[in-house]
């Protein structure tokens, strides 16, 4: 399956900072993995593989059990260490202005959901943080925090004190836990936004890095480069979607949440489908079929169960389906 090294690490790690936190709590950790579909043991092996539904139930079943600011107490998600080539990139870069630029050119390529968008005006850089994925307020304000925080712990090692020039900006609402983000933050907070984003003033922006290596940001953007390369290539795709629909609840999801899920327009994922040689359609086929077979021999479940799981509007229409499928009624 021809997706990156860099994107599937950078689930794995998320999942498993969070999952080894718990490892004296065995019964904690079995709640926090909850619906992920993962054991503890299978989510601690070195080539384990996740997909975004699956991050989401994760982060879910944190806010459940800790509360809405759970991931300020896990700083493991949003220190740079955490992110990889994409964090080597942007510390090695020549200035801070560049390592923008690389923050918004690859951030998908290191997590396809979240971006951030550069606008730029005559006298600061505004960094729009956007999630290409339909989430629930809580959950988009979660992600939001989450990557502000971790901008900010990057800026800290490039610029320092002159950090507090900044401004952060949330659409949410302030939550109860605002003083512990806005000491974080180390600058100017406003809750109740029309965007959630970071201003950095030009001033910043030309400040050299401390750490410029051209060198080690050369290798670290080829290694970018290369994974966005092959994420967007039509084996890519195909093989990203069908693990998310292998990983959603009912084998089936709409075209335009599965290409905000990857990054990609509507229009760029039937293309990438289309030259590997299947349209979506059939990919959700292909789902919904081998789950059918599955359940159906396993016995374990009614032919009714079985439509309502698979999300059919009725039994008749499930029936027609196995017809189609199985040359048979279910």
């Amino acid at each position: 399956m021809a997706v990156s090294e860099e994107a599937r690490q950078s689930l794995v790690s998320y999942l498993q900072l969070i999952v080894r936190r718990f490892e004296a709590d065995p019964d904690l950790r079995a709640k926090v993995l909850a619906g992920v579909g993962l054991s503890p043991g299978e989510a601690d092996e070195p080539g384990a593989e996740i997909v975004y539904p699956q991050l989401v139930r994760l982060f879910e079943n944190m806010r459940e059990l800790f509360g809405q600011g759970w991931f300020i107490d896990t700083p493991e998600l949003w220190r740079p260490i955490a992110h990889g080539a994409l964090s080597v990139a942007c510390l090695s870069a020549p200035t801070v202005g560049a390592a923008m630029d690389v923050l918004a050119r690859y951030m998908p390529a290191r997590f396809a959901t979240i971006r951030f968008v550069t606008i730029r005006g005559p006298s600061a850089l505004t960094l729009r943080l956007t999630t290409a994925a339909p989430l629930d307020d809580t959950l988009t304000g979660t992600f939001a925090e989450i990557g502000l925080l971790g901008l900010s712990a990057g800026l800290d090692t490039l610029v320092g004190a002159p950090k507090a020039e900044m401004r952060f900006e949330f659409r949410a609402p302030r939550p109860s836990y605002a003083d512990r983000i806005e000491a974080l933050l180390g600058a100017e907070v406003v809750w109740g936004a029309t965007m959630n984003a970071a201003i950095l003033p030009e001033r910043l922006l030309m400040m050299r890095s401390p750490l410029a290596d051209v060198g080690l940001h050369e290798a670290a953007v080829e290694r970018l480069e290369a994974g966005r390369r092959s994420e967007r290539a039509p084996a890519g795709v195909k093989g990203r979607v069908e693990r998310l629909l292998a990983h959603s609840k009912t084998g089936r999801a709409t075209a335009e949440i599965v290409a905000a899920s990857l990054g990609l327009s509507r229009r760029t994922l039937m293309r990438r489908l289309a030259e590997a040689g299947l349209s979506y359609r059939e990919l959700v086929d292909i789902e919904l079929k081998t789950r059918a077979r599955r359940w159906l021999d396993s016995g374990a479940a009614s032919k009714a169960e079985i439509s309502e799981r698979l999300g059919f509007a009725d039994v008749t229409g499930f029936s027609r389906a196995c017809r189609r499928w199985f040359k048979a009624d279910a």
